[in-house]
């Protein structure tokens, strides 16, 4: 992977914007040279994290109205499945496209930028719930979570993949490098009592998915917004490691050993150092300030300047669908600041 972000801005997904177009009009003026797609949660449940991405999966059940989805694993499931499996291993990523009605945001992108593309773009980005998150957010009908279902964890996890892998062929017209982040907020749980996935597990899963953004030439990541065990992403083959730096930037030297194996093979760290959970107010020198810190530390413990000037990128430090359209005004014009500043900085 050659691909230097060099402090580029990029977003997380989800915005709370109600019209798919304004929500692009804010992302290509915010973050012009890596716009995501937005995701739109206030539009409705379809684009929550476990819906987005459903269609296409054996035995989903959902009911709108009462904002319920699962899937019904009673009864033989070999029909379905092996017609899932078809299409898988037919390499059919259209099978597993999201619709206009579960993601608007990623057409409008799409119909934006056949216009024109924003001056200085780098790189464009798309997003799965990640397979952790998914498994443990929907459950069959018996209210068993699908990760400790193997067989339908299995079509999941293949079918996460391919939803990526469609996104890659969209968004690769434009011949630009495609970023796919998987979205892992239930990797907080790690090590907990509700949680029973071993280490080996979770990377199993991730790069499962990894490798089919990898065949596809794309550029893979990850994303949680609380702590975790950092060691599992940089142990995995994940591209770009996300993490809430804003919160959580002193934990980062727990790993500084996983980190520089990490960076040396070329792995790209984004700092999630704008708050998201502050009403969108934070002074951008402060930020900076307490990016440099963690920079200051980490070089300390052994890791070369250069290279993390050369590997990192910055983002908010989480989504922003539950914000108020004002709050997210702010972090954005905030991260792109945080951006400009550091890229003017010399190693």
């Amino acid at each position: 992977m050659n691909f230097k972000p060099r402090w580029l801005a990029t977003g997380i997904g989800s915005l709370p914007i109600l019209d798919p177009e304004e929500a692009v009009s804010l992302v290509l003026e915010y973050l012009p040279e890596i716009p995501i797609w937005p995701q739109l949660p206030q539009r409705g449940p379809v684009e929550g994290m476990v819906w987005q991405y459903s269609e296409g999966i054996p035995r989903i059940r959902a009911d709108v109205k009462s904002n319920k989805i699962w899937i019904d694993a009673a009864g033989d499931l070999t029909p379905e499945l092996e017609r899932f499996y078809e299409h898988f291993f037919a390499g059919d990523a259209e099978y597993f496209a999201l619709s206009r009605e579960f993601a608007p945001g990623y057409y409008a992108l799409l119909d934006r930028l056949k216009s024109t593309l924003p001056k200085g773009i780098a790189a464009l980005k798309g997003h799965i719930t990640g397979p952790i998150t998914f498994g443990m957010g929907m459950k069959d009908q018996q209210g068993g979570y699908v990760i400790y279902n193997p067989d339908l964890f299995d079509s999941v996890l293949k079918a996460l993949r391919m939803k990526a892998a469609w996104q890659i062929e969209g968004l690769s017209r434009f011949n630009l490098p495609v970023i796919i982040f998987m979205d892992e907020p239930a990797m907080t749980s790690y090590g907990s009592a509700y949680f029973n996935v071993s280490k080996e597990q979770v990377i199993e899963y991730w790069n499962e998915v990894i490798d089919g953004i990898k065949e596809k030439n794309g550029i893979s990541g990850i994303h949680c917004c609380g702590n975790m065990d950092w060691s599992l992403p940089f142990e995995s083959r994940i591209d770009i490691v996300n993490f809430d730096a804003y919160g959580y930037v002193e934990k980062l030297g727990m790993y500084h050993e996983e980190l520089k194996r990490f960076l040396e093979r070329g792995g790209i760290l984004a700092w999630g150092i704008v708050p998201t959970d502050r009403g969108g107010r934070m002074e951008v020198e402060f930020l900076v300030n307490r990016l440099e810190g963690a920079i200051t530390d980490l070089v300390a413990k052994g890791i070369d300047k250069r290279v993390l000037f050369d590997q990192s990128m910055i983002t908010p430090s989480c989504g922003m669908g539950s914000l108020t359209k004002e709050e997210a005004l702010e972090i954005l014009k905030t991260t792109k600041e945080v951006s400009r500043i550091m890229r003017s900085k010399s190693y």
